[in-house]
């Protein structure tokens, strides 16, 4: 703890990266990665093997964007460089270590924002609410990445922001369920639908306390939200993330994530209703293919 406290206080970032608690949860992550290494260890390249594989179903290489790219622990950023003739990192800040591995690829580049739009929304004074809904995601170079990857981020996109509106709003437990869901519908339909490339998408979607191989609790991390269907079965893939290896967290429950692997094939056949999972598409949401600096966290910023 003395040493996750004293990295917060001299690491660089925004004011509004420390008052959501995005720099606090990046430093806890990262010495959490340290103390689980082992038990992370298949899940990160489980991970690092899936995104391989769907860069490898694209026809053209020339712009890779990885949503949610964190401590690039579960990115295969050598590999992903080597294929595509530009690779974007985004992700709302990049901590040190993240910017030296992305200096040593030419065609790297960090891109700093907010990919949920509520940022934007806050700024434009209609922040979400009982009343009113999320706004439409800013996900930059959707329509014209050739790969666009969501990196196990999209159960954790609504938190900070729930989190904080419990605090100054008073969102009841109903409303930020209601927010979470509905942030990450529409993320997940932007790479399913919205995406013109092959959109990825890798989550966890289910939390286990574990007693030695008795399931103690569980826990829905999608708040009964449906995954878009695929339109092929081929590439979807599901594996166990021992996140929390006791005593992590609890003195006997090791807690482990369900996650899943899926690759939206664009211009393939979806199986009919009833098939699938369930869900329709809806209107396409704003592109943000411009590289030109906009407000830090309302927007999406190039960085090097």
């Amino acid at each position: 703890m003395i040493a996750e406290f004293l990295r917060y206080l001299t690491t660089y970032a925004p004011e509004r990266t420390r008052k959501f608690g995005y720099l606090k949860r990046l430093i806890a992550l990262e010495f959490r990665a340290r103390r689980c290494e082992t038990a992370w260890a298949p899940h990160q390249r489980a991970t690092r093997n899936f995104i391989t594989m769907a860069a490898d179903l694209c026809e053209r290489q020339n712009i890779a964007v990885v949503l949610g790219s964190g401590l690039l622990l579960e990115v295969p950023l050598k590999a992903l460089a080597e294929r595509f003739e530009r690779v974007y990192l985004v992700d709302i800040f990049h901590m040190p270590q993240a910017r030296r591995e992305a200096k040593r690829h030419f065609n790297v580049k960090l891109l700093t924002g907010d990919i949920t739009g509520i940022f934007q929304a806050i700024k434009d004074n209609r922040p979400p609410g009982p009343h009113t809904p999320a706004p439409a995601p800013r996900i930059p170079h959707l329509k014209e990445a050739d790969l666009i990857v969501s990196c196990n981020c999209m159960t954790q996109l609504a938190g900070p922001f729930t989190e904080y509106f419990e605090k100054v709003r008073g969102f009841s437990d109903l409303d930020s369920d209601k927010l979470a869901y509905q942030v990450m519908d529409q993320h997940a339909k932007a790479l399913a639908t919205d995406a013109t490339g092959i959109g990825v998408l890798i989550t966890d979607t289910e939390r286990f306390a574990m007693q030695g191989d008795k399931v103690v609790s569980k826990h829905d991390l999608l708040k009964a939200f449906k995954l878009p269907p695929t339109a092929t079965v081929g590439y979807n893939e599901e594996w166990e993330w021992l996140i929390s290896p006791h005593p992590e967290e609890h003195a006997t429950h090791d807690y482990v994530h369900t996650v899943v692997g899926k690759v939206y094939q664009h211009g393939v056949v979806a199986p009919p209703e009833g098939q699938g999972d369930g869900l329709e598409t809806e209107a396409p949401s704003p592109d943000l293919s411009s590289d030109t600096p906009i407000d830090l966290l309302g927007g999406i910023v190039p960085q090097r």
